[in-house]
Protein backbone atom coordinates (compact mmCIF):
# COMPACT_ATOMS: atom_id res chain seq x y z
CA UNK A 1 0.00 0.00 0.00
CA UNK A 2 1.62 3.80 -1.01
CA UNK A 3 1.63 6.37 1.34
CA UNK A 4 -1.57 8.79 -0.13
CA UNK A 5 -3.64 5.58 0.73
CA UNK A 6 -2.44 4.63 4.01
CA UNK A 7 -2.54 8.33 4.92
CA UNK A 8 -6.57 8.40 3.68
CA UNK A 9 -7.49 5.12 5.48
CA UNK A 10 -5.89 6.81 8.80
CA UNK A 11 -8.11 9.65 7.96
CA UNK A 12 -11.12 7.76 8.07
CA UNK A 13 -9.96 5.40 11.14
CA UNK A 14 -9.90 9.03 12.94
CA UNK A 15 -12.92 10.26 11.87
CA UNK A 16 -14.90 7.07 12.47
CA UNK A 17 -13.64 6.79 16.04
CA UNK A 18 -14.33 10.64 16.81
CA UNK A 19 -17.99 10.42 15.64
CA UNK A 20 -19.06 7.32 17.75
CA UNK A 21 -17.43 8.99 20.33
CA UNK A 22 -19.47 11.97 19.80
CA UNK A 23 -22.81 9.50 19.79
CA UNK A 24 -21.62 7.89 22.85
CA UNK A 25 -21.63 11.51 24.59
CA UNK A 26 -23.83 13.63 23.20
CA UNK A 27 -26.91 11.68 21.99
CA UNK A 28 -28.48 8.85 19.93
CA UNK A 29 -28.72 10.51 16.51
CA UNK A 30 -31.97 11.55 17.12
CA UNK A 31 -31.48 14.59 19.07
CA UNK A 32 -31.64 13.08 22.31
CA UNK A 33 -28.87 12.34 25.01
CA UNK A 34 -27.52 9.17 25.35
CA UNK A 35 -29.43 7.11 27.85
CA UNK A 36 -26.87 5.53 30.71
CA UNK A 37 -26.89 2.20 32.35
CA UNK A 38 -30.03 1.72 33.81
CA UNK A 39 -29.44 1.47 37.80
CA UNK A 40 -29.61 -2.05 39.93
CA UNK A 41 -32.22 -0.21 41.87
CA UNK A 42 -34.04 2.72 41.74
CA UNK A 43 -33.11 5.03 44.25
CA UNK A 44 -35.14 4.10 47.62
CA UNK A 45 -35.51 4.92 51.15
CA UNK A 46 -36.11 1.85 52.37
CA UNK A 47 -38.56 -0.79 51.52
CA UNK A 48 -42.42 -0.18 50.63
CA UNK A 49 -44.00 -2.45 53.46
CA UNK A 50 -47.60 -1.39 52.78
CA UNK A 51 -51.00 -2.14 52.70
CA UNK A 52 -53.73 -2.05 49.67
CA UNK A 53 -56.96 0.04 50.19
CA UNK A 54 -59.56 -0.39 47.50
CA UNK A 55 -61.35 2.87 46.67
CA UNK A 56 -64.70 1.33 46.48
CA UNK A 57 -67.30 4.28 47.65
CA UNK A 58 -68.44 7.62 46.32
CA UNK A 59 -69.81 9.03 49.40
CA UNK A 60 -68.07 12.29 50.90
CA UNK A 61 -68.75 10.67 54.27
CA UNK A 62 -67.58 7.01 53.65
CA UNK A 63 -64.69 6.58 56.79
CA UNK A 64 -61.51 6.04 54.37
CA UNK A 65 -59.43 8.21 56.74
CA UNK A 66 -60.46 5.49 59.41
CA UNK A 67 -59.28 2.75 57.34
CA UNK A 68 -55.90 4.65 56.81
CA UNK A 69 -55.63 5.57 60.10
CA UNK A 70 -55.76 1.80 61.43
CA UNK A 71 -53.30 0.63 58.40
CA UNK A 72 -51.05 3.61 59.48
CA UNK A 73 -50.97 1.67 63.04
CA UNK A 74 -49.55 -1.55 61.87
CA UNK A 75 -46.26 -0.26 61.22
CA UNK A 76 -47.04 0.19 57.57
CA UNK A 77 -45.00 2.32 55.98
CA UNK A 78 -46.94 2.84 52.74
CA UNK A 79 -50.83 2.76 52.10
CA UNK A 80 -51.64 1.90 48.40
CA UNK A 81 -54.61 3.57 46.98
CA UNK A 82 -56.40 1.41 44.39
CA UNK A 83 -58.45 3.38 42.08
CA UNK A 84 -61.18 1.74 39.68
CA UNK A 85 -62.49 2.47 35.95
CA UNK A 86 -65.34 0.47 34.60
CA UNK A 87 -65.81 -0.97 30.85
CA UNK A 88 -69.06 -2.50 30.52
CA UNK A 89 -67.22 -6.21 29.26
CA UNK A 90 -64.35 -7.61 27.77
CA UNK A 91 -65.29 -6.29 24.18
CA UNK A 92 -66.12 -2.59 25.10
CA UNK A 93 -64.36 0.39 24.31
CA UNK A 94 -65.08 2.77 26.93
CA UNK A 95 -63.51 2.99 30.25
CA UNK A 96 -65.48 5.56 33.03
CA UNK A 97 -65.69 6.32 36.32
CA UNK A 98 -68.56 6.00 38.45
CA UNK A 99 -69.08 8.30 40.78
CA UNK A 100 -71.19 6.28 43.08
CA UNK A 101 -68.06 3.86 43.67
CA UNK A 102 -65.25 6.10 43.24
CA UNK A 103 -64.41 9.05 45.54
CA UNK A 104 -64.47 12.39 43.64
CA UNK A 105 -60.52 13.97 42.49
CA UNK A 106 -60.95 16.50 45.35
CA UNK A 107 -61.77 13.66 48.20
CA UNK A 108 -58.89 11.48 46.41
CA UNK A 109 -56.45 14.37 47.66
CA UNK A 110 -57.69 14.42 50.82
CA UNK A 111 -56.98 10.69 51.59
CA UNK A 112 -53.57 11.16 49.93
CA UNK A 113 -52.75 14.42 52.70
CA UNK A 114 -53.89 12.54 55.31
CA UNK A 115 -51.91 9.63 54.65
CA UNK A 116 -48.93 11.54 54.40
CA UNK A 117 -49.72 13.30 57.93
CA UNK A 118 -49.39 9.69 58.98
CA UNK A 119 -45.62 9.27 57.49
CA UNK A 120 -47.22 7.05 54.94
CA UNK A 121 -45.79 6.72 51.56
CA UNK A 122 -48.18 6.45 49.16
CA UNK A 123 -48.64 3.84 45.68
CA UNK A 124 -51.56 5.08 43.59
CA UNK A 125 -53.05 1.71 41.66
CA UNK A 126 -55.59 2.44 38.90
CA UNK A 127 -57.34 -0.82 37.82
CA UNK A 128 -60.07 -1.71 35.04
CA UNK A 129 -62.59 -3.59 35.66
CA UNK A 130 -65.93 -4.91 34.19
CA UNK A 131 -69.37 -3.47 35.25
CA UNK A 132 -71.14 -6.26 33.55
CA UNK A 133 -68.65 -9.45 32.42
CA UNK A 134 -70.07 -12.37 30.07
CA UNK A 135 -68.85 -15.78 31.21
CA UNK A 136 -65.68 -15.93 31.95
CA UNK A 137 -64.34 -12.39 31.33
CA UNK A 138 -62.15 -10.31 33.42
CA UNK A 139 -59.56 -7.55 32.62
CA UNK A 140 -56.78 -9.99 31.63
CA UNK A 141 -59.29 -10.91 28.59
CA UNK A 142 -60.31 -7.32 27.37
CA UNK A 143 -60.47 -7.55 23.46
CA UNK A 144 -62.07 -4.44 21.94
CA UNK A 145 -62.97 -4.50 18.35
CA UNK A 146 -60.90 -1.43 18.09
CA UNK A 147 -57.77 -1.20 19.73
CA UNK A 148 -56.67 2.15 19.06
CA UNK A 149 -60.15 3.63 21.01
CA UNK A 150 -59.52 1.46 23.81
CA UNK A 151 -56.20 3.23 23.86
CA UNK A 152 -56.71 6.50 23.99
CA UNK A 153 -59.63 5.96 26.70
CA UNK A 154 -57.00 3.86 28.70
CA UNK A 155 -54.74 6.45 28.54
CA UNK A 156 -57.34 9.28 29.52
CA UNK A 157 -58.08 7.21 32.55
CA UNK A 158 -54.34 6.46 33.59
CA UNK A 159 -53.92 10.19 33.39
CA UNK A 160 -56.52 11.87 34.91
CA UNK A 161 -54.53 9.81 38.04
CA UNK A 162 -51.07 11.00 36.81
CA UNK A 163 -52.20 14.16 37.07
CA UNK A 164 -53.54 13.83 40.77
CA UNK A 165 -50.30 11.79 42.21
CA UNK A 166 -47.72 14.58 40.58
CA UNK A 167 -49.88 17.46 42.15
CA UNK A 168 -49.82 15.67 45.34
CA UNK A 169 -46.56 14.31 45.43
CA UNK A 170 -47.24 10.69 45.56
CA UNK A 171 -44.02 8.52 45.98
CA UNK A 172 -45.35 5.25 43.09
CA UNK A 173 -47.60 4.97 40.33
CA UNK A 174 -48.38 1.73 38.86
CA UNK A 175 -49.24 2.44 35.47
CA UNK A 176 -51.66 -0.92 34.62
CA UNK A 177 -52.78 -4.44 36.70
CA UNK A 178 -52.73 -7.32 35.15
CA UNK A 179 -53.82 -6.42 31.78
CA UNK A 180 -52.84 -9.51 30.10
CA UNK A 181 -54.32 -9.13 26.51
CA UNK A 182 -52.30 -6.09 26.13
CA UNK A 183 -49.16 -6.70 27.57
CA UNK A 184 -47.51 -7.40 23.66
CA UNK A 185 -48.24 -4.45 22.66
CA UNK A 186 -45.00 -2.81 23.69
CA UNK A 187 -45.11 -0.12 21.78
CA UNK A 188 -48.32 1.52 22.98
CA UNK A 189 -47.02 0.60 26.53
CA UNK A 190 -43.84 2.37 25.87
CA UNK A 191 -45.53 5.42 24.47
CA UNK A 192 -48.03 5.68 27.75
CA UNK A 193 -44.93 5.38 30.20
CA UNK A 194 -43.33 8.13 28.15
CA UNK A 195 -46.46 10.37 28.74
CA UNK A 196 -46.71 9.46 32.26
CA UNK A 197 -42.68 10.11 32.84
CA UNK A 198 -43.40 13.59 31.48
CA UNK A 199 -45.56 14.59 34.47
CA UNK A 200 -44.94 12.35 37.51
CA UNK A 201 -41.34 12.06 38.74
CA UNK A 202 -42.03 9.29 41.40
CA UNK A 203 -41.47 5.57 40.77
CA UNK A 204 -43.46 3.68 38.22
CA UNK A 205 -44.62 -0.10 38.16
CA UNK A 206 -47.19 -2.07 36.66
CA UNK A 207 -48.72 -5.30 38.39
CA UNK A 208 -48.53 -8.24 36.03
CA UNK A 209 -50.30 -11.49 36.90
CA UNK A 210 -48.06 -13.68 39.13
CA UNK A 211 -47.41 -15.99 35.71
CA UNK A 212 -47.62 -13.18 33.27
CA UNK A 213 -44.55 -11.25 34.41
CA UNK A 214 -41.98 -13.15 31.88
CA UNK A 215 -44.11 -11.62 28.86
CA UNK A 216 -43.59 -7.81 29.56
CA UNK A 217 -41.08 -6.72 27.26
CA UNK A 218 -40.96 -3.34 28.50
CA UNK A 219 -39.85 -3.44 32.37
CA UNK A 220 -36.47 -1.68 31.56
CA UNK A 221 -39.10 1.64 30.80
CA UNK A 222 -39.89 0.97 34.56
CA UNK A 223 -38.33 1.56 37.90
CA UNK A 224 -39.74 -1.70 39.61
CA UNK A 225 -40.92 -5.20 38.56
CA UNK A 226 -44.66 -5.59 39.92
CA UNK A 227 -45.60 -9.29 40.54
CA UNK A 228 -49.10 -10.93 42.25
CA UNK A 229 -48.33 -13.78 44.40
CA UNK A 230 -51.36 -16.11 43.48
CA UNK A 231 -49.63 -19.19 43.15
CA UNK A 232 -50.84 -22.83 43.79
CA UNK A 233 -48.32 -23.70 46.62
CA UNK A 234 -49.41 -27.17 47.80
CA UNK A 235 -51.89 -28.80 44.74
CA UNK A 236 -54.35 -29.30 47.05
CA UNK A 237 -52.46 -31.16 50.43
CA UNK A 238 -52.36 -29.48 53.58
CA UNK A 239 -50.70 -25.73 53.76
CA UNK A 240 -48.42 -26.67 56.50
CA UNK A 241 -45.26 -23.80 57.11
CA UNK A 242 -42.55 -26.18 55.96
CA UNK A 243 -44.93 -27.57 52.45
CA UNK A 244 -45.50 -24.02 52.00
CA UNK A 245 -41.76 -22.70 52.13
CA UNK A 246 -40.38 -25.87 50.39
CA UNK A 247 -42.88 -24.61 47.11
CA UNK A 248 -41.43 -20.80 47.21
CA UNK A 249 -37.88 -22.08 47.08
CA UNK A 250 -37.84 -23.28 43.12
CA UNK A 251 -40.02 -20.08 42.66
CA UNK A 252 -37.62 -17.70 44.05
CA UNK A 253 -35.00 -19.06 42.36
CA UNK A 254 -36.89 -18.82 38.95
CA UNK A 255 -37.69 -15.56 39.76
CA UNK A 256 -34.52 -14.05 41.29
CA UNK A 257 -32.54 -15.52 38.24
CA UNK A 258 -34.93 -13.51 35.62
CA UNK A 259 -34.34 -10.49 37.99
CA UNK A 260 -31.00 -10.34 37.24
CA UNK A 261 -31.28 -10.24 33.66
CA UNK A 262 -33.95 -7.59 33.97
CA UNK A 263 -32.17 -5.30 36.32
CA UNK A 264 -35.15 -3.67 38.38
CA UNK A 265 -35.99 -4.40 42.65
CA UNK A 266 -39.20 -6.12 42.74
CA UNK A 267 -42.14 -4.86 44.11
CA UNK A 268 -45.03 -7.56 45.16
CA UNK A 269 -48.06 -5.67 44.40
CA UNK A 270 -51.07 -7.99 45.45
CA UNK A 271 -49.63 -10.36 48.73
CA UNK A 272 -52.85 -11.73 49.40
CA UNK A 273 -54.85 -14.72 51.07
CA UNK A 274 -58.07 -15.20 51.48
CA UNK A 275 -59.30 -17.00 54.96
CA UNK A 276 -60.48 -20.03 53.45
CA UNK A 277 -59.14 -23.82 53.31
CA UNK A 278 -58.47 -23.65 49.63
CA UNK A 279 -56.05 -20.61 50.15
CA UNK A 280 -52.90 -21.78 49.35
CA UNK A 281 -54.20 -23.98 45.97
CA UNK A 282 -56.34 -21.37 44.59
CA UNK A 283 -55.77 -17.91 46.02
CA UNK A 284 -56.85 -15.63 43.72
CA UNK A 285 -60.27 -17.35 43.87
CA UNK A 286 -62.35 -15.88 47.22
CA UNK A 287 -65.07 -17.83 46.01
CA UNK A 288 -63.79 -21.11 45.62
CA UNK A 289 -64.47 -21.66 49.70
CA UNK A 290 -66.81 -18.60 51.33
CA UNK A 291 -68.36 -21.05 54.17
CA UNK A 292 -65.36 -23.05 55.31
CA UNK A 293 -62.48 -20.46 57.04
CA UNK A 294 -58.84 -21.55 57.97
CA UNK A 295 -57.12 -18.97 59.34
CA UNK A 296 -53.90 -20.69 60.16
CA UNK A 297 -53.53 -21.66 56.64
CA UNK A 298 -54.07 -17.80 55.84
CA UNK A 299 -51.47 -16.90 58.73
CA UNK A 300 -49.20 -20.19 56.99
CA UNK A 301 -49.24 -18.37 53.69
CA UNK A 302 -48.10 -14.98 54.92
CA UNK A 303 -45.51 -16.79 57.00
CA UNK A 304 -44.11 -18.40 54.07
CA UNK A 305 -44.32 -15.18 51.78
CA UNK A 306 -42.12 -13.31 54.33
CA UNK A 307 -39.74 -15.74 55.28
CA UNK A 308 -38.97 -16.70 51.63
CA UNK A 309 -38.86 -12.69 50.48
CA UNK A 310 -38.96 -10.17 53.35
CA UNK A 311 -35.33 -9.93 53.84
CA UNK A 312 -33.91 -10.13 50.23
CA UNK A 313 -32.28 -6.88 48.69
CA UNK A 314 -33.47 -7.56 45.29
CA UNK A 315 -37.71 -6.72 47.00
CA UNK A 316 -38.21 -2.72 46.68
CA UNK A 317 -41.25 -4.19 48.86
CA UNK A 318 -44.68 -5.58 49.33
CA UNK A 319 -48.23 -4.47 49.44
CA UNK A 320 -50.63 -6.84 51.97
CA UNK A 321 -54.36 -7.68 50.02
CA UNK A 322 -56.52 -5.89 51.94
CA UNK A 323 -57.78 -3.47 54.32
CA UNK A 324 -61.81 -3.24 55.29
CA UNK A 325 -63.98 -2.24 52.42
CA UNK A 326 -66.94 -0.71 54.31
CA UNK A 327 -67.90 -0.40 57.77
CA UNK A 328 -70.07 -3.38 58.79
CA UNK A 329 -67.55 -6.00 56.99
CA UNK A 330 -67.01 -8.67 58.52
CA UNK A 331 -63.59 -8.97 60.28
CA UNK A 332 -62.22 -11.86 62.43
CA UNK A 333 -61.37 -15.57 62.50
CA UNK A 334 -65.28 -16.69 60.90
CA UNK A 335 -64.51 -14.05 58.10
CA UNK A 336 -63.15 -16.02 54.68
CA UNK A 337 -62.35 -12.74 52.86
CA UNK A 338 -58.65 -11.42 52.54
CA UNK A 339 -58.46 -8.90 55.12
CA UNK A 340 -56.32 -10.27 57.81
CA UNK A 341 -57.53 -7.94 60.39
CA UNK A 342 -58.41 -9.67 63.75
CA UNK A 343 -57.45 -13.18 62.18
CA UNK A 344 -54.37 -14.63 63.27
CA UNK A 345 -52.38 -13.51 59.76
CA UNK A 346 -52.55 -9.88 61.06
CA UNK A 347 -50.39 -10.86 63.92
CA UNK A 348 -47.67 -12.44 61.00
CA UNK A 349 -48.22 -9.34 59.02
CA UNK A 350 -47.43 -6.92 61.74
CA UNK A 351 -44.46 -8.68 62.40
CA UNK A 352 -42.81 -8.25 59.03
CA UNK A 353 -43.97 -4.60 58.47
CA UNK A 354 -41.93 -3.96 62.03
CA UNK A 355 -39.27 -6.08 61.37
CA UNK A 356 -35.71 -4.13 60.37
CA UNK A 357 -35.47 -3.38 57.14
CA UNK A 358 -32.59 -5.41 54.44
CA UNK A 359 -31.70 -1.54 53.18
CA UNK A 360 -31.54 -0.65 56.91
CA UNK A 361 -33.76 2.04 56.51
CA UNK A 362 -37.55 2.53 57.59
CA UNK A 363 -38.41 4.73 54.58
CA UNK A 364 -40.64 6.74 56.72
CA UNK A 365 -39.23 9.74 56.10
CA UNK A 366 -40.65 12.59 53.70
CA UNK A 367 -37.25 12.05 51.85
CA UNK A 368 -38.68 9.20 49.61
CA UNK A 369 -40.52 11.48 47.98
CA UNK A 370 -40.51 12.60 45.06
CA UNK A 371 -39.99 16.40 43.88
CA UNK A 372 -42.97 18.29 42.67
CA UNK A 373 -43.69 17.42 39.06
CA UNK A 374 -45.25 20.82 36.94
CA UNK A 375 -49.09 19.46 37.17
CA UNK A 376 -51.33 19.43 33.35
CA UNK A 377 -52.11 22.04 31.71
CA UNK A 378 -55.89 22.79 30.60
CA UNK A 379 -55.50 21.50 27.59
CA UNK A 380 -54.10 17.97 28.77
CA UNK A 381 -56.70 17.52 31.34
CA UNK A 382 -59.60 18.36 29.16
CA UNK A 383 -58.55 15.47 27.07
CA UNK A 384 -60.01 13.39 30.06
CA UNK A 385 -63.57 12.08 28.50
CA UNK A 386 -64.42 9.67 31.19
CA UNK A 387 -68.19 9.18 31.68
CA UNK A 388 -68.94 10.25 35.45
CA UNK A 389 -71.54 8.20 36.81
CA UNK A 390 -73.85 9.61 39.55
CA UNK A 391 -71.91 13.02 39.55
Amino acid sequence: MDRNKLTILVFFVIVLGLTVGLQMLHGNGDGEPAAPPPPARPNLVGQFRGVSLQLHNGDANHPYEQYISEIAETGANTLCLVVTGYQENGSSSSIFIDGRKSPSPAKLRKLIDHAHRLNLRVILMPIVLLDNPRDGEWRGKIAPPNWDDWWERYTNFIMHFVHIAAEKKVEGFVVGSELISTERQEKRWRTLIARVRKHYGGLLSYSANWDHYRVVSWWDDLDMIGMTTYYDLTGGKDPTLPRLREAWKPLRKEILSWRAKINRPILFTEVGWPNQVTCAQYPWDYYRSPDKPAPEAQANCFRAFFQTWADREEVAGFLVWEWRNHPGQKTGPKDTSYTPIGKPAMDVISKYLNAPDPSGDTGKTAASRPASQPAADVGEQAELQLRAVGQ
